[in-house]
């Protein structure tokens, strides 16, 4: 069986593929699984990082070691995870994006221009449009806090995107799933901003490109450092192309897994989905885990790591290791 955990407020992402998918998955919530006397029989994918406050995200890391030392295959260890500000600064340190990421409370001018404001660990819209100097910047930062966006939240990012085609920009997006990174079906807007896809803008070439994108993954090995350098293990990438090379905007640890959409009227579309699926499907069953936990494996020193863990975190995390291993 695969357990999903993610936060309270975003379980839709994968709820429907047991059903429809016929994979073993269940999906629950950080609080069900901490509450646990014994964790799931499962191979544990956690999720939505962004989401939890630190001490959150110090108890599921620290669940996230239990589940590894009672023998039970877990994806993405809390305790690595990057939010967009820090992965977006390392990618650009590792010289694999091009563009820069800026914490508006850093006080630092922007190398680049245009720029646009976001908020961290938001997977909305940004909060501005493209800003081209340092006035205009200023004008939208006052304008977001007015509106109650929080400076300690507020990014200022590069902008890197370029047309495929003359008022067209496309995005592309992997998944990471275990070792294995697919290919996904692309996303098409007539602006740079580009989301959810706007309807019979593509042309029969692009949905040519994407079949063979999604059936050959042609940037699948390039991206892996990436996922490295992020710790994820588990997720999904967009980036765009800007001069021949990926620039990657963020990685998404909980996205929304659509394997049967509406048909589309270009049919190479829907044969990229179905491809994908397959692929998708395949990966999942690949990490299913039905290793029997070992109880007492490395207890003395997971006993010695929660002694050690201080706060409210740590006496959490000791209150579920307890559980755990009695």
């Amino acid at each position: 069986m695969l357990l999903v955990v993610t936060t309270r407020e975003h379980p839709y992402t994968h709820q429907w593929l047991r059903k429809e998918a016929g994979i073993d998955l269940l999906v629950a919530t950080y609080d069900e699984v901490l509450r646990r006397t014994r964790p799931y029989q499962a191979t544990h994918i956690f999720t939505d990082f962004e989401r939890l406050p630190p001490w959150r995200l110090r108890e599921a890391a620290l669940l996230y070691r239990s589940i590894k030392a009672a023998g039970l295959s877990a994806l993405n260890d809390p305790a690595r995870a990057f939010g967009r500000f820090g992965l977006l600064r390392a990618l650009h340190q590792a010289e694999i994006n091009r563009f820069n990421a800026y914490r508006v409370d850093e006080i630092q001018a922007p190398r680049q221009w245009p720029v646009f404001l976001r908020l961290e660990g938001d997977h909305g819209s940004p909060v501005s449009g493209l800003l081209h100097n340092q006035a205009d910047l200023d004008l939208a930062i006052e304008s977001a806090i007015k509106n109650g966006a929080p400076v300690s939240a507020l990014l200022v990012i590069e902008y890197a995107a370029e047309p495929v085609r003359p008022g067209l920009f496309r995005k592309l997006s992997v998944f990471r799933i275990g070792d294995r990174v697919l290919g996904y079906p692309c996303v098409h807007e007539d602006n740079w901003l580009v989301k959810y896809g706007k309807p019979g803008i593509a042309t029969p070439d692009l949905y040519e490109e994407e079949y063979a994108f999604v059936e050959t993954n042609s940037f699948g090995t390039a991206l892996m450092p990436a996922f490295e350098i992020a710790g994820v293990e588990y997720g999904r990438m967009d980036f765009g192309i800007v001069e021949g090379r990926p620039q990657i905007y963020e990685i998404n640890s909980n996205p929304h897994v659509e394997l049967r959409p509406p048909a589309s009227p270009e049919q190479r579309r829907n044969d990229s989905v179905a491809l994908f699926s397959a692929n998708y499907i395949d990966a999942m069953k690949a990490i299913d885990s039905i290793a029997t936990p070992a109880w007492q494996l490395q207890r003395t020193a997971m006993v010695r790591s929660l002694q050690a863990a201080p706060s409210r975190a740590g006496r959490s995390a000791r209150r579920a290791f307890c559980r755990l291993f009695g």
